[in-house]
């Protein structure tokens, strides 16, 4: 089985510029920092100036969040107004750094650790299940140390193989987290692992509500498949098999004219909306 990853781009991915810190917002107090421990990730935390309810703030877990809070405008932000948004990063002053995202995002096929990348042997895949429990663990424990945080409400957001794993999050440990948004999940990877999965998830495990997004325009940038015309089947088939299940709310939105890359600035003001509303 192989994990099908994409022919490599030459272009580093662009510098993070992080333009957002350079300024005070009315809404919310930003700040930064790189936690260390089992591995090095970098927070960018955003939490409401107003005074918390009761209960706390809901928390956005933005996944690659060098580059949603590059992309994330101010205009954007002073809508989150009453939500935190906890972007967590790889150890990078660019966007993405791809290897670290092949590890932490990719289930295993075989209950591995991580493992060298058959088609890529460059990079580790296979670290789902580890970096679930570093995220749900050491990593939410620095985010909410000091932050006014409402746990029934947290939210996780990710695109691509972060989309990917926020599925797989759901599916793997439900309780972690409320709400699910899942941009152009790369449902496609190790040959549809993780539909093979939510066949496998008993249907009463799983209460939440999910926001899938799409473009009707992505293509595969591999020689290798699948390939396909319009919205990516794998996605539009895990869409039916969420909408199925008695204890799911699931909505789903479809780009027209985006392509994969696209999606994700395209989602940031949804995933926005979709933390405030419930």
């Amino acid at each position: 089985m192989h994990s099908q990853q994409p022919v490599p781009n030459k272009r580093p991915p662009p510098i993070a510029e992080l333009r957002l810190f350079d300024t005070d917002h009315d809404t919310h107090a930003l700040s930064r920092k790189t936690i260390l421990g089992d591995g090095t990730y970098r927070l960018f935390l955003a939490i409401p100036r107003t005074a918390p309810p009761a209960a706390g703030f809901p928390i956005l877990y933005l996944l690659d969040g060098n580059a949603v809070f590059d992309l994330l405008t101010s205009e954007q932000l002073a809508s989150a107004n009453g939500v935190i948004l906890a972007g967590i990063g790889h150890d990078t002053d660019r966007r993405f750094d791809p290897p670290s995202r092949s590890r932490d995002y990719t289930p295993s096929f075989d209950k591995r650790a991580p493992f060298p990348d058959p088609d890529r042997p460059d990079r580790l895949i296979g670290g789902a299940e580890q970096f679930l429990r570093r995220l749900a663990g050491p990593l939410m424990k620095a985010t909410e140390a000091n932050a006014p945080v409402d746990p029934a409400r947290r939210i996780i957001f990710g695109h691509s193989l972060a989309g990917m794993f926020a599925l797989y999050a759901m599916l793997k440990i439900p309780g972690v987290f409320r709400r699910f948004f899942a941009a152009s999940p790369s449902l496609w990877w190790g040959d549809e692992i993780l539909l093979k999965m939510e066949t496998q998830t008993p249907r009463s495990k799983v209460t939440s509500d999910v926001l899938i997004t799409l473009g009707d325009s992505e293509r595969r940038s591999s020689p290798r498949g699948p390939h396909w015309d319009g919205p990516a089947p794998h996605t539009l088939e895990m869409i039916r098999r969420l909408q199925d299940r008695e204890n799911l709310n699931v909505a789903s939105h479809i780009f027209k004219g985006l392509g994969h890359a696209a999606t994700l600035e395209a989602s940031i003001p949804l995933a926005l909306e979709f933390s405030a509303s419930g």
